[in-house]
């Protein structure tokens, strides 16, 4: 199950002194997994993405025991625009449910 996001991210775009909102909710699954650390332990780690004509935002994130960690923002400019992040309120829930999020993508074979 995808992270629910609450909060923003403000950025501020120096050479046009605007500022661009980036909200929680407007971020864009790209990646997710699990990874399975003992028998009774799980990571799920997610990134997401948020693209803008001037700049992309790549979050990372993982869950370790209903606890979601949330890495600082990785922000890449395009097109030599200078833009400094203001502002960064980004929460994020996992509901865990163990049928659906701990299922392996592929069949374990015996073979």
């Amino acid at each position: 199950m995808p992270l629910q996001w609450t909060g923003q991210v403000t950025l501020h775009i120096v050479d046009t002194m605007e500022e661009a909102v980036v909200r929680g909710q407007d971020l864009e699954l790209i990646q997710a997994g699990l990874r399975i650390i003992n028998d009774d332990e799980v990571l799920h780690e997610f990134v997401y993405r948020y693209d803008d004509p001037r700049f992309e935002l790549v979050i990372n994130a993982a869950v370790e025991k209903s606890n979601v960690v949330i890495d600082p923002p990785l922000l890449d400019v395009k097109g030599g625009t200078e833009i400094e992040e203001r502002a960064n309120t980004l929460a994020a829930t996992f509901h865990h449910d163990p049928d659906i999020d701990d299922e392996p993508l592929t069949p374990v074979s015996s073979n």
